[in-house]
């Protein structure tokens, strides 16, 4: 169903619909092993791919862009969520927690083993057992989610751009 555009404003209810299904399947295969190897590459798309589909529901439509940014940023969104439901499902009935956490304290015991300094030795061993409390995975967990976060909106936005100038309907200067 095809509306009339207004003006240079993004028309949000044609614009969610194409940015969840964006991002979810960019989500979906950022969350897949192996696949997963390309995920700033299906971000990238998901921007990209999201303002096609606006640019599709809203024909006459010129999307600038910052406005590809917007809609780009918004499939980001729906992809992190999505990401981060996948992952905690994942995470929590998964028994990979045993693996996670050993495969942390063997990366740590590396850069231990590494680093001469007897200071830094001591550090890191600190942050090894703070980081076998409850607490300390809490907040890995959390530092994760936030950079995992800036990441989706940054690639995805810098799609949407891509994806207005690949898509967005051309300006005629006279």
């Amino acid at each position: 169903m095809a509306y009339a555009p207004q003006g240079n404003a993004i028309q949000w209810e044609l614009a969610w619909l194409g940015a969840l299904l964006t991002g979810a399947l960019a989500a979906i295969l950022t969350a897949i092993p192996g696949v997963s190897w390309g995920c700033c590459l299906w971000m990238l798309g998901a921007g990209a791919l999201s303002v096609a589909l606006y640019q599709w529901r809203a024909p006459g439509a010129t999307i600038t862009p910052g406005m590809g940014m917007r809609l780009g940023a918004l499939a980001g969104v729906f992809a992190f969520v999505v990401n981060a439901c996948i992952t905690t499902a994942l995470f929590v009935f998964r028994s990979s927690r045993a693996d996670i956490r050993r495969t942390l304290q063997e990366a740590m015991n590396k850069q231990i083993a590494s680093n001469p300094d007897p200071k830094v030795q001591e550090m890191m061993q600190h942050l090894i057992e703070w980081l076998s409390t409850p607490q300390g995975v809490a907040t890995m967990i959390v530092l994760v989610l936030i950079v995992m976060f800036v990441m989706f909106i940054l690639f995805t936005a810098a799609g949407g751009a891509l994806g207005a100038s690949m898509f967005g309907k051309r300006r005629e200067f006279r």
